[in-house]
C-alpha cells in the first residue's frame, strides 16, 4: 500500500443512476486498497443510497474501511449542491493535502504519487493530475448496467470490472477507453475531474464558490481565481480515466441553474484581483466558514 497518509480525498455524492453506483464502488475500493489515505464521502440525497447499496459492495472488496468517513445529509432538492458539499468536507479534513475527487475518475497510480509529492515539496499549491488539452481524458465505457440488486451482485461478471478489481490496476482500463471529440481535440481536458490542493491554500483562496449549483463552470472559475491570486499551479503530464455514466440535470448543460452559473462566471472573470478579493470577503458562506 502506498503512503498517502497526508492526503484526504473528498467525494461529494448523489447516486442518480446505476452507473454512478457502479463507479463509486470501483473508485472508492481502488483508493482504499491502493493508498494509505483518508477518504471522505458526503452524500446528499433523499435516502442513504451509498450506505444501502454501495457500502456493502465495497466491504466485499476491501478490509481497509477505517480510512473511510461517510457523512449523510437528507436532501429532497432536485439539484445537487456540489460546491457546498466540497466546502463541508474541506473543513472536515485534517491532512496537509486535500483532493477534490470526482467519483467517476481513476488515474494512473503514479499520477497520485507525483501530485502529492509536488505539493509536499512546496513547489506548487495546486496540482492538476492530468495533462491539459488533447488526450487528457480517456473515457471508459463499461457495459454493465446496474438496475437491480442482482446487477450489483453480478458486478464482477463484467470482464473490465473483474480485471480491474483483481489487481486494482488502472492500466486494464486501456482495453475499453475512447477519446471523445471535444473543443480543440480528442479527449479534451481542462480543470475539472480531480485536483490536488494544499488544504490551507484551498481555504485561504475562499474554497468553492457556493453560488455555483449543479453542473456549472465552477472548475474554470476556480482555476482563474487561484491564478489571479498568484498561486503556484502544476500539472502531471498524463491522462485521466473517466468512467462514463448516464447524464442527469446535475451533470449536464440542461440543469436549471446553467444560465445563472454562466452569468456569474462572466461577471467574476471581468473583475480585477482586488475586486475578486472584495467579492469573496463579502460572501456569507465565506464569513461563516472562514472565521
Amino acid at each position: 500500500m502506498i503512503d498517502l497518509s497526508n492526503t484526504t480525498f473528498i467525494i461529494p455524492l448523489r447516486i442518480d443512476s446505476g452507473d454512478r453506483l457502479r463507479n463509486i464502488v470501483m473508485s472508492t475500493s481502488f483508493l482504499l486498497n491502493t493508498f494509505d489515505c483518508t477518504v471522505i464521502i458526503k452524500e446528499s440525497d433523499e435516502m442513504k443510497k451509498f450506505e444501502l447499496w454501495a457500502l456493502p459492495a465495497i466491504k466485499k472488496l476491501t478490509t481497509n474501511l477505517d480510512n473511510l468517513q461517510y457523512v449523510y445529509e437528507e436532501n429532497h432538492d432536485d439539484h445537487f449542491h456540489r460546491t457546498r458539499l466540497l466546502n463541508d468536507m474541506v473543513l472536515m479534513s485534517e491532512t496537509e493535502i486535500v483532493v477534490n475527487y470526482d467519483s467517476d475518475i481513476i488515474l494512473p497510480i503514479s499520477s497520485y504519487v507525483d501530485a502529492s509529492n509536488m505539493l509536499t515539496s512546496k513547489e506548487f499549491d495546486v496540482v492538476y493530475p492530468y495533462k491539459f488539452g488533447e488526450m487528457g481524458e480517456r473515457k471508459v465505457m463499461i457495459d454493465h448496467k446496474i438496475e437491480t440488486e442482482q446487477d450489483l451482485e453480478n458486478l464482477t461478471s463484467n470482464l473490465i470490472v473483474k480485471t480491474f478489481i483483481e489487481h486494482f490496476n488502472p492500466e486494464v482500463l486501456d482495453n475499453s477507453f475512447f477519446y471523445a471529440g471535444n473543443m480543440n481535440g480528442a479527449g479534451w481536458a481542462e480543470y475539472g475531474m480531480v485536483q490536488f490542493f494544499n488544504r490551507q491554500v484551498y481555504i485561504d483562496g475562499y474554497l468553492e464558490n457556493e453560488n455555483f449549483i449543479a453542473y456549472a463552470p465552477e472548475d474554470v472559475e476556480r482555476h482563474h481565481r487561484w491564478k489571479l491570486l498568484g498561486y503556484k499551479i502544476g500539472r502531471v503530464n498524463r491522462h485521466a480515466y473517466h468512467l462514463e455514466h448516464e447524464r442527469t440535470q446535475n451533470s449536464w448543460y440542461n440543469n436549471p441553474f446553467m444560465q445563472k452559473n454562466n452569468e456569474l462566471w462572466e461577471y467574476l472573470k471581468s473583475l480585477s484581483k482586488e475586486e475578486v478579493i472584495e467579492y469573496y470577503e463579502n460572501q456569507s458562506y465565506v464569513k461563516e466558514r472562514i472565521k
